[in-house]
């Protein structure tokens, strides 16, 4: 059984593509690189457990996770979310923060029908 190191731990996520749901994918253009950080300590918490964390404003993305594989799953599902509530928006439905984070998308990944 290996560890993972800390290296390990916050190296960067890549992701190529979202499903967004049974029949739809976001692909990126080029993969979307996220660097992970330690999400500071909450000293009104009870608990130790640190999590891993990526923000990314420019395309709605404030995810947390214990490690890896939860924290790339958080940022999937706030980009499912951002592209559903945002994305697939009409323009004028949307504040001028909202279109640019529309716009933000738009410039880096497409709808994909399967």
């Amino acid at each position: 059984m290996s560890y993972a190191t800390e290296t390990d731990v916050l190296a960067p996520l890549e992701i190529w593509e979202v499903m967004l749901d049974d029949y739809t994918t976001i692909k990126f253009r080029e993969p979307l690189v996220l660097t992970p950080s330690w999400m500071p300590d909450d000293p009104d918490e009870p608990d130790d457990n640190e999590y891993l964390e990526v923000d990314c404003p420019e395309l709605a993305i404030s995810s947390y996770g214990v490690d890896h594989e939860e924290l790339a799953c958080a940022i999937r599902s706030d980009i499912r979310f951002a592209w559903r509530h945002f994305v697939q928006a009409d323009d004028h439905q949307l504040t001028r923060d909202a279109k640019t984070i529309k716009d933000h998308y738009l410039s880096i990944a497409e709808e994909i029908d399967a």
